[in-house]
């Protein structure tokens, strides 16, 4: 009766053994899409259908644990690939490690009597959370890591420490959630349970299914951006290939011409010719000289380049393939080490190498063969490039000469190179690229082709067009690609479900025992209470009243400090053009970051918008430290709903106690350097200083003479000229402003226009300097002098105005000027203020018949998708790109490819700067219109200008 009774236990348990482990795999294999790695899953709920079989019925389910995870990551990576010993020894490992975390969190469990459902002590959450979950969980991380890492060379990792860390929260979450979730499940059938009882399996799913389901979502969504930068990635690739191919083929029209020129060649002189062409070309195995020969000059020709080569046992092999075929075996071939084995190869000789050379010749251009075994390497697919050579024959008379094929040289390439060439000049990794020619089978596959990640299927298809050759190229992403995308963010928001659907869990849990933890909920309340008084909602910094509280403490405790008042330079831009939730994410990014990176004792604060106060123990070079630290921070890129966002910031710094000793000295003199620190250009910092407030008291003084100014009509404006650089001849001014002071002189716009900008002043003074123009041009026009077009700078703020169109048209008009002598100068930058209106109003300034010039070209920040919209005449390229030609060859594409957008949008280009001859010249070589600077002329009054003192360039 024992025996029957202990086989029938023992079958009983080898039953629910075999269903633990089918749950055990059917589960992992349903959670595989919820990560990025092919065998780390972020929400392994098997762990707590592990542990809560073990909680349940004892230790003797650990085998069903054992064989479910080793079934479970055998068919894991047989989805993508095929299994091997080293897929079954990773399988195991992690089998054995799941088993022994189960075994401990179990025993401690039971040991401290801390099971979710029915714990026995008050504090059981916090040591259920400690020993089911996060001590415990860090064992079957640590092994599967290192056996996925190190022995299974799974792909899609994030890096060993990020897999770890995926790992372990997987297996936290499986246990925090999935454990209360199966033991509430397995509870079901008793009978005795109360109606709450009933109810927590329902709340700890829908806990579960939220998670799922927001996890699910931002992949799908992950899954879009990568799509979208996939298919970037592609054409890059694809751009690279034809590059390179547009390349090659320019390249051998070249040494076609170069050998048109040549009558007796030798193999020296091929190989001057062809050996910097081959050093330059990847995927570029060989050129080779083939000339037409006549089936009766066969000897003479083999006797000739035998004695040339110094080869005496060259001949020509492989006869033609019809009688009356011409011969046109390889003659000469670089590099000769290489492919001598090619030489005196008749290309006639073979049906389908005859069948391009006709075609070539018929075409008269270069024409690429099919993919095809090299003589040189018949193991690689590669190919031929024919390029015909001429000569004329007929005499000197052009009309009366004629062409004769004279031979072809030819491109031997290896397609293998060719295309990881281009790879890799594209920079763009773990893509791979599979090739074909159409209606055929694949002639090329990287290593990895066609491996994709296991929940995104990414693949771009195009075609590469080859001297009358096309390839069909696939492109697929391999499982590496997301990890190592900048754009991949799953790791933080799959930190941030479990934390939540942990948390949830435990909430639910604890409504389970609500009278027990009443009183822990109302002191946990009051601390949440205290933290949020002082703590920044959105950041969750401490606030204003969280600094006071530090300042008055380390004021008391009488240790100097640094205070850092930090201010974001431009933040307002992306509120005002992103969206102020944009605004608020990018500030919640920052501020994680600056507090996992300032010191240990150093406090950072949020005082509001986006300015940041940090308190840094020690000296000056302490506080200094933490700022460079901070700008660094500041400046980084950081992905924020779908855009890539970049700024900087500026601070001030003022020291404890020698800048103050309360919280409003220190923040003032910090703020007043910080202001210090944005008029020196941003992206800096500035230590206060006594000299900083006489600039302040400064500043405020140039305001209130600048109104005085313009009560009193103190600015004058001088004149600068500007000349076509085609004809030389003078084309227009631009007018410059100076300020006529009555006691320090005559100052340029620097010292004062900023000063305008920021007090609203520029605005009148704008209009005093549209009238002045208009007054001297009329005054021009009544003496009768010549006028070209005049330009004025137009600041944003007049712009903007809705009347601005309304009265400029009544005050040219009062002094009776043809329109299209103004010139109305924007900035790039003008144009983000308001996009939409500042292009209407340009629009309406055409219509009007004005001339409309982008100022400052390349320093602002609008895009070429908002300029091509614009309705402008010229662009004018700033003198801070021509100062450096000749310098700086960046500048220098930055012109030339100014120069081209101008031509491609059909308006001109001017280049302001132009001190030296050598960038004059370099304009003039790549076309740029026109131009001013020192080199023509500075700006001059206007009574030098009614003399005459510019006519003609030079």
């Amino acid at each position: 009766m024992t025996l029957s009774v202990a086989n029938g236990v023992s079958l009983r348990t080898l039953i629910l053994n075999l269903f633990l482990a089918l749950g055990y795999a059917a589960l992992g294999v349903a959670l595989l899409n919820t990560g990025l790695h092919e065998q780390i899953v972020p929400l392994w709920l098997p762990a707590g259908l592990g542990l809560a079989a073990v909680l349940k019925g004892g230790l003797r389910y650990l085998p069903g644990i054992g064989l479910g995870s080793l079934t479970a990551n055998i068919l894991i990576p047989a989805l993508s690939t095929t299994p091997d010993i080293s897929h079954v020894i990773t399988a195991a490992m992690i089998a054995s490690g799941a088993m022994l975390q189960t075994a401990l969190a179990a025993h401690l469990i039971n040991r401290f009597e801390v099971n979710p459902l029915a714990p026995k002590r008050e504090r059981w959450m916090l040591l259920y959370l400690l020993y089911g979950g996060l001590l415990t969980c860090t064992i079957n991380a640590t092994v599967g890591t290192l056996s996925v890492t190190f022995i299974n060379y799974s792909s899609g990792s994030l890096g060993l420490l990020l897999d770890w860390l995926s790992w372990w929260l997987g297996d936290s979450f499986g246990v925090i959630l999935g454990t209360p979730l199966f033991l509430s499940l397995f509870s079901l059938a008793n009978r005795k349970q109360g109606r709450g009882a009933r109810l927590l399996p329902l709340r700890l799913s829908g806990i579960l299914l939220a998670a799922l389901v927001v996890n699910q979502i931002y992949l799908v969504h992950l899954s879009g951006l990568l799509q979208t930068s996939f298919r970037q990635d592609a054409q890059l690739i694809e751009a690279r290939i034809q590059s390179l191919v547009q390349k090659n083929l320019s390249e051998l029209m070249r040494l076609g011409q170069e050998l048109t020129k040549t009558t007796d060649l030798t193999p020296q002189q091929f190989a001057k010719l062809v050996v910097p062409a081959l050093e330059s070309s990847p995927g570029l195995r060989a050129y080779s000289w083939d000339p037409l020969v006549k089936g009766e000059d066969r000897a003479a020709f083999e006797r000739e380049t035998a004695q040339l080569l110094e080869m005496p046992e060259y001949a020509i092999y492989g006869g033609p393939i019809q009688q009356q075929d011409m011969l046109i075996p390889v003659q000469f071939v670089e590099p000769l080490r290489a492919n001598r084995t090619a030489l005196g190869f008749n290309l006639y000789s073979r049906e389908d190498r005859r069948r391009w050379v006709l075609l070539a010749q018929t075409q008269g251009q270069a024409v690429a063969t099919g993919i095809l075994n090299l003589t040189q390497a018949p193991d690689e697919p590669g190919l031929l490039l024919l390029q015909p050579v001429y000569r004329f024959v007929g005499g000197n008379d052009l009309l009366a000469s004629s062409r004769e094929l004279k031979g072809f040289i030819v491109g031997v390439f290896t397609v293998s190179q060719l295309l990881e060439a281009a790879m890799q000049h594209s920079g763009v990794q773990n893509v791979y690229l599979r090739a074909s020619e159409p209606g055929a089978a694949p002639f090329f596959q990287s290593q990895k082709a066609g491996i994709n990640l296991p929940n995104m299927d990414l693949n771009a298809d195009f075609n590469i067009q080859l001297a009358q050759q096309t390839w069909e190229l696939e492109a697929f992403a391999g499982a590496d690609y997301l990890a190592a995308h900048p754009i991949s963010q799953a790791m933080y928001l799959q930190v941030l479900l479990v934390g939540i659907s942990c948390l949830g869990s435990l909430l639910v849990l604890s409504m389970h025992t609500r009278e027990q933890l009443l009183e822990a909920r109302v002191r946990q309340k009051t601390q949440e209470l205290s933290w949020q008084a002082r703590h920044d909602d959105l950041t969750r910094l401490q606030n204003r009243k969280g600094l006071h509280e530090s300042l008055v403490n380390r004021v008391e405790d009488a240790s100097p400090f640094g205070l850092l008042f930090l201010d974001l330079d431009r933040f307002k831009l992306i509120n005002d053009s992103l969206g102020h939730q944009v605004g608020d994410h990018l500030l919640q990014r920052l501020s994680a970051v600056f507090l996992q990176s300032i010191g240990p004792k150093s406090e950072i604060y949020r005082m509001g918008g986006d300015e940041f106060i940090l308190l840094v123990p020690g000296d000056a070079a302490a506080a200094t430290a933490e700022a460079e630290t901070l700008l660094e921070i500041a400046a980084r890129t950081y992905a924020v709903d779908e855009h890539r966002l970049q700024l900087t910031a500026s601070i001030g710094i003022s020291l404890f106690p020698s800048h103050g000793r309360d919280l409003e000295s220190l923040i003032q003199h910090a703020d007043t350097a910080m202001y210090r620190a944005k008029s020196l250009g941003k992206n800096r910092y500035e230590l206060y200083s006594e000299e900083l407030t006489t600039d302040a008291r400064y500043h405020l003084e140039v305001e209130q003479d600048l109104r005085q100014a313009l009560k009193s009509n103190q600015f004058v404006l001088h004149y600068q000229p500007q000349f076509n650089l085609k004809d030389e001849q003078l084309c227009g001014y631009e007018a410059l402003v100076r300020w006529q002071h009555p006691e320090l002189g005559l100052l340029g716009p620097d010292k004062f226009i900023p000063v305008a900008e920021e007090t609203q002043l520029i605005v009148p003074l704008g209009w005093q300097i549209i009238d002045s123009v208009c007054r001297r041009v009329e005054r021009w026009l009544r003496e009768g002098i010549d006028v070209p077009m005049v330009a004025i700078n137009i600041s944003p703020q007049q712009l903007l105005q809705a009347d601005f169109i309304q009265r400029l048209n009544g005050l040219v008009d009062q002094y009776g000027l043809p329109r299209h002598l103004l010139e109305l100068e924007i900035t790039e930058s003008m144009i983000l203020k308001d996009p939409d209106f500042v292009i209407q109003q340009l629009q309406r300034l055409r219509l009007s018949g004005y001339h409309l010039a982008l100022d400052d070209f390349g320093t602002g920040y609008s895009s070429l998708d908002r300029i091509k919209y614009l309705p402008l005449h010229r662009i004018k390229i700033d003198k801070s790109f021509t100062r450096d030609i000749g310098r700086n060859p960046k500048d220098e594409a930055v012109i030339i490819s100014a120069i081209a957008l101008g031509r491609s949008l059909g308006v001109e280009v001017l280049a302001e700067g132009v001190e030296t001859e050598a960038q004059c010249d370099f304009l003039r070589r790549h076309e740029c219109n026109s131009a001013q600077g020192y080199l023509f002329g500075k700006p001059v009054p206007p009574e030098v200008v009614s003399q005459g003192a510019f006519k003609k360039l030079g």
